[in-house]
């Protein structure tokens, strides 16, 4: 059974109601848990693979940017 929301309630309220949905869903909070932590290893691998290593060794924006002067610091 999903929690019925309110327009007009605060966002803690909302946040309890999405843990309680959550809750339902899974069926208990260990699998809660297990679903999340698998969601963020998805998540930090695809961003792993999507992330520049020319970049992360300052090669990526090498020349790509102005150089700045003194009166712009």
């Amino acid at each position: 059974m999903v929690a019925e929301r309110q327009d007009d309630c605060d966002p803690e309220t909302e946040l309890a109601c999405e843990i309680d949905d959550l809750i339902a869903e899974f069926g208990s909070e260990r699998a809660v848990i297990r679903a999340l932590l698998h969601d963020m290893t998805v998540l930090l691998a695809d961003a792993d693979r999507s992330v520049s290593r020319g970049y992360l060794r300052g090669l990526f924006s090498c020349g790509a940017r102005p150089v700045e002067s003194d009166d712009e610091v």
